[in-house]
């Protein structure tokens, strides 16, 4: 085993100079051991940890605050209700929070399971407010919308990652339809929105069908392992 003077390492086999910085190489004293061919760098590689310390802190914290809101208003309502919009609020901010920083599932994916978590907590409100239907009839529609022309963007921005994207455009697309049933069971002049939403997404889903038709049929059987 041959050492670097300037470079500090060991290395191995019948080179003559150091192959960082061209220092010749002089024996080292170390004879045990079988010879590598070349030095080990490795160092040991701790485990990502997925729930950092703020993470710990904020979980601890929404707790408490769930814990104290919810027993205030039992001492002075005797019954959970202005405390449940701190609890659906902060469950909202969670789903929302726990899938951007601590899972590796795709933005569209983030995006749909953020637009499910505020469609929920959005018809709370409207419920615990005396269910006027503002959620269901423009104010989750407008969401969807949102969604699907940002999934429109993404598909166009990241087309190389086609194969990571396009099942979650379909999911989209196939609950984009959900409003249609709003349309049809709301009596509210607003409820043509659910109809535009509905309308985006079975055209965003048939052009996905008539463009992409191909790769979502095989990609669905890859991951289906058919």
């Amino acid at each position: 085993m041959k050492i670097c003077p300037e470079c500090k390492i060991e290395i191995g086999g019948t080179e003559y100079y150091c192959p960082l910085c061209g220092s010749e190489l002089t024996l080292s004293d170390d004879k045990g051991g079988e010879e590598s061919l070349y030095p080990d760098f490795s160092l040991p590689v701790n485990p990502p940890n997925r729930f950092p310390f703020l993470a710990k802190l904020f979980a601890f914290l929404s707790l408490i605050a769930v814990l104290v809101c919810g027993l205030i208003d039992l001492l002075i309502n005797h019954q959970l209700t202005w405390s449940l919009f701190v609890i659906g609020g902060i469950a909202a901010a969670w789903v929302s929070l726990g899938t951007h920083l601590l899972t590796n599932i795709n933005l569209n994916y983030k995006l749909l399971l953020d637009l499910c978590a505020l469609s929920l907590y959005l018809i709370l409100i409207d419920h615990l407010t005396g269910w006027h239907q503002w959620s269901i009839d423009y104010v989750i529609p407008i969401l969807y919308i949102g969604v699907m022309i940002t999934t429109i963007v993404l598909a166009l921005v990241f087309r190389e990652f086609w194969r990571e994207y396009i099942l979650s455009l379909v999911a989209i697309c196939v609950l984009g339809l959900g409003p249609l049933l709003i349309f049809f069971t709301s009596k509210s002049p607003m409820r043509y929105l659910c109809l535009a939403a509905a309308l985006l997404a079975a055209a965003l889903l048939i052009g996905l069908i008539y463009f992409a038709g191909g790769k979502v049929f095989s990609e669905w059987k890859r991951r289906m392992n058919f």
